[in-house]
C-alpha cells in the first residue's frame, strides 16, 4: 500500500529483481500450476511467460508486457481461480497428478502447492526486502489469527479498488 509505481521499477542489487517482475513470476506460476495443469487452459501467452523467465541481464532490452494494474489485477484474478480450485478439490484428489499433467511433470497437486507455496514465500520476502530498504516496510504476516489475516485482505483491497488507476503506466 506504501508503494508508487516507479517503486515496482527499482532493483535494489544486482542480483534481486523489481517488484513488478517479481509479481509476473509469481503469476505466471499460478498459471502454470493451476491454469495448466488442473484447469486446462493457460491465460498468459507464450511471449509473457518468457519475458518473466529471463533473468534482469536478458531481458534489459524487452518492455515490461503490462501495466501495473494489469499485473496486480491478473494476480487477484488467478488466486481467485486458484483458491477456487483448491477448495473444491475433494481431498482424496490431492495425492493425484493434475487432470491436464502434460509433459514430465510427476508431483500431486498436494506436492505442487508445496512447491509454489515455497516459491511464494521466498519471492515475497525479496518484495519486503525492497520495501524496506526504500523506507516503505509494513509487517509481513500482519498475525497469524485468521481474522487479521482477512481484515489485512480487505483494507488492502479496497485501497487497491480506490487506487489502481494510478497504476495504469508500464
Amino acid at each position: 500500500m506504501r508503494l508508487k509505481p516507479e517503486d515496482f521499477e527499482k532493483q535494489i542489487t544486482s542480483n534481486l529483481n523489481p517488484i513488478r517482475w517479481v509479481i509476473g513470476h509469481l503469476v505466471i506460476h499460478m498459471d502454470t500450476i493451476f491454469n495448466g495443469l488442473c484447469l486446462g487452459e493457460r491465460k498468459i501467452s507464450k511471449d509473457i511467460r518468457d519475458y518473466f523467465r529471463l533473468d534482469p541481464k536478458r531481458r534489459k532490452n524487452r518492455v515490461f508486457p503490462m501495466s501495473y494494474s494489469e499485473l496486480v489485477d491478473t494476480f487477484l484474478e488467478f488466486s481467485k481461480i486458484s483458491f477456487n480450485f483448491l477448495n473444491n478439490l475433494p481431498d482424496e484428489n490431492f495425492t493425484d497428478l493434475p487432470e491436464y499433467n502434460t509433459g514430465g511433470n510427476t508431483e500431486t497437486i498436494a506436492e505442487l502447492i508445496q512447491r509454489i507455496s515455497l516459491h511464494f514465500l521466498g519471492h515475497t520476502g525479496q518484495i519486503y526486502q525492497v520495501k524496506r530498504v526504500l523506507g516503505k516496510g509494513g509487517t509481513f504476516v500482519m498475525g497469524v489469527k485468521k481474522k487479521n489475516r482477512y481484515d489485512s485482505r480487505a483494507k488492502w483491497l479496497k485501497w487497491w479498488n480506490d487506487n489502481k488507476k494510478f497504476y495504469l503506466s508500464n
